[in-house]
C-alpha cells in the first residue's frame, strides 16, 4: 500500500516515467485503493501548493506537458469535404438503437472440431494471461518473469492465429466473419507484443498495451461466439454506457502493429461523452477501429497514424476517422478495398475482410438500409485530400449524458 501511494504521488507530481505513468493510469481503472490513494496525493498537493515556492519543471514533466500539448490535427477540411456534406444530407438515426451482438454466433456451429477446439484454448490463454498484465500485476512493476513464462508455456499467438487462418470453416458468412474478426481486428497487434516480450523485450509500455488488447480480444470473442463464455456475454450484454475517454486512453500515443508492420499513433478530436450503451456494442466498435488502423497503419508515409472520434458535425452521428500520410499507390490500393472490387487473394483479399467486418457492422447499426445505400449515402468511406488518406465510419450518436463506464 505504501508503494502505491507513492506511485500516486509520483503521478500526481508528474514525476512517475511515461510508461509508469499509463500503467498506473490501467490500474486506476479496476483499483478502489488506487483511486484512493490519487485522490489523497492529489488533495497533498493542493494543500502543500498554497505555502511551496515556484520551481523549474523536471525534464520528464516538461517532455510529457509538450507532448500533450501538440496542436491537434486541423479536420476542418475533411468535415468540410463533399463526402461528408453527403452524410450530413443522408444520416438517419435508427428509431432502434443497435445494441450489438448481431454478428453473433455459436461455436460449435463452425463445423470443425479442431477451429472450435483452438478457438477455446486461444480464449482461455488469454483469460489467463490478463491478469499477469493488469496495472497491480508484478509486470506492471518491471518484473517481467511471471508473464513471459506463462507466454511460453503456451503456444504463441501469432502461430494461433496462422494455424486458425488456414483451417477450412464453410461457407456461412456470419460464422466465417465471427472467426476472422477474432483473428484479424485486435489479435494481431496482441500477438506482435506477446511476441516481443517473450523475445526478450521489458518495456513496461509493451506490458500496458497489452493488457488493452486482452482485455479487448476477450470481449471481441465473447461477443463473436455465444457460447463461448456464456456468463461473461451476460456482464457484456447489460446496459452500461462506454465512454470517448476510454478509447482516447488506450489509442493516445500507443503503439498499434499489425502483425509485424509498425506505427504510433495520434489522438486529438475525442469528445466526451458515452459513444456505446454495453460492452457487447462497445466490443463490436472496437473492432472496428481495429480493422481501421490495421487498413491504415502499414501504408502510412510517416509510421504515424491518428483516431479520431468527432461528434456534432454531422447531428445524432459519431464519426470515427482514421488518418494518414500515405503515398499514391498505398491510397490507391486502400481506395481499391474500400468500393468493393474483388480481389480475394494475397495480401489485397485480407485486408478486404477487414473493411468487410467494417461494412457489416454497419448494416447491423443501420438495419433499414442495404450496403449500397449506405455506401451511396457516406456512412462509411475512403478519401483522399492532399497527400493523406481519410477512413471513416458513421455510428448512431447518443444522447448527451454524462460520465460513462469501464472499457
Amino acid at each position: 500500500m505504501d508503494s502505491l501511494k507513492q506511485k500516486a504521488l509520483d503521478y500526481t507530481l508528474g514525476v512517475l516515467p511515461k510508461e509508469e505513468s499509463l500503467l498506473f493510469e490501467a490500474l486506476l481503472d479496476d483499483s478502489d485503493d488506487a483511486r484512493q490513494c490519487l485522490t489523497l496525493a492529489q488533495e497533498d498537493c493542493l494543500n502543500l501548493a498554497h505555502s511551496s515556492k515556484p520551481v523549474s519543471l523536471g525534464i520528464e514533466v516538461r517532455h510529457r506537458i509538450l507532448e500533450n500539448c501538440q496542436p491537434s490535427p486541423d479536420f476542418d477540411p475533411f468535415l468540410a469535404s463533399d463526402s461528408i456534406e453527403t452524410l450530413r444530407k443522408n444520416f438517419c438515426k435508427p428509431n432502434n438503437r443497435y445494441v450489438g451482438g448481431g454478428g453473433s454466433v455459436h461455436l460449435d456451429g463452425i463445423g470443425n472440431s479442431r477451429v472450435e477446439d483452438e478457438i477455446n484454448q486461444l480464449y482461455e490463454n488469454l483469460v489467463t494471461i490478463t491478469p499477469l498484465v493488469a496495472g497491480d500485476s508484478l509486470a506492471a512493476t518491471g518484473q517481467m518473469s511471471n508473464l513471459k513464462s506463462a507466454l511460453k508455456k503456451m503456444p504463441s499467438f501469432t502461430s494461433s492465429i496462422d494455424s486458425l487462418l488456414t483451417q477450412p470453416i464453410g461457407h456461412e458468412r456470419r460464422i466465417l466473419q465471427s472467426v476472422q474478426r477474432s483473428l484479424l481486428s485486435s489479435m494481431p497487434s496482441l500477438s506482435f507484443f506477446s511476441d516481443r516480450l517473450t523475445g526478450g523485450s521489458d518495456s513496461m509500455g509493451d506490458v500496458r498495451r497489452l493488457f488493452y488488447l486482452c482485455r479487448d480480444q476477450l470481449k471481441i470473442m465473447r461477443a463473436s461466439f455465444g457460447d463461448l463464455d456464456p456468463s461473461r456475454l451476460v456482464e457484456d450484454e447489460k446496459l452500461r454506457l462506454h465512454s470517448a475517454g476510454l478509447l482516447k486512453t488506450k489509442w493516445w500515443g500507443a503503439e498499434h502493429a499489425y502483425f509485424s508492420s509498425q506505427g504510433k499513433v495520434r489522438c486529438g478530436h475525442f469528445f466526451d461523452g458515452p459513444v456505446t450503451e454495453r460492452c457487447v456494442e462497445f466490443a463490436e466498435y472496437d473492432a472496428n477501429m481495429y480493422c481501421l488502423a490495421n487498413l491504415l497503419s502499414p501504408r502510412s508515409a510517416t509510421g504515424e497514424f491518428q483516431m479520431e472520434l468527432v461528434k456534432d458535425a454531422v447531428p445524432n452521428c459519431i464519426l470515427a476517422i482514421a488518418t494518414a500520410e500515405t503515398k499514391a499507390d498505398d491510397h490507391e490500393e486502400i481506395d481499391t478495398i474500400v468500393n468493393g472490387i474483388e480481389v480475394m487473394n494475397g495480401k489485397l483479399g485480407q485486408d478486404q475482410v477487414l473493411w468487410q467486418l467494417i461494412t457489416d457492422s454497419m448494416a447491423r447499426a443501420h438495419p433499414h438500409s442495404s450496403l449500397s445505400d449506405l455506401r451511396k449515402a457516406s456512412l462509411f468511406g475512403c478519401q483522399r485530400m492532399e497527400k493523406s488518406t481519410y477512413l471513416w465510419f458513421a455510428w448512431p450518436a447518443i444522447e448527451n449524458v454524462q460520465g460513462g463506464a469501464e472499457a
